[in-house]
């Protein structure tokens, strides 16, 4: 196991949505918050995730893969690291479930050799 200075950090942050927004929430979050995310330095990979709900809503779930905490209070500036960073475009369309964000430390500094190199 290889030792690092840094620890590699998964931060998630996830919203509802009606089921009738899905395709346009995907085609938005592709086109702005993943290039966004994607662009910033320290960002390793960042993909967004989708669950429908047997109650007319969906779970949109972003994770972003950073190479330290630093990074990501650096993409984040001075906004608080325990609240999400949500487009204003997209914060509208949520549905009445309050925003989260979790931020986990990945305990094997080794994970990212099994991310595949094309999802980098």
């Amino acid at each position: 196991m290889t030792t690092r200075n840094t620890e590699t950090i998964l931060r998630t942050y996830g919203f509802w949505i009606l089921s009738s927004l899905r395709d346009e929430c995907r085609e938005f979050l592709e086109a702005n918050t993943l290039r966004e995310l994607v662009a910033s330095p320290g960002n390793l990979r960042s993909t967004v995730l989708f669950r429908d709900q047997a109650d007319g809503t969906v779970e949109v779930v972003i994770l972003a893969l950073w190479d330290s905490m630093e990074s990501v209070k650096t993409f984040l500036g001075k906004q608080d690291l325990r609240k999400p960073r949500i487009d204003p475009m997209v914060h509208a369309k949520i549905f009445d479930r309050e925003p989260y964000v979790r931020q986990y430390a990945l305990s094997d500094p080794d994970a990212l050799a099994l991310i595949p190199p094309s999802w980098r």
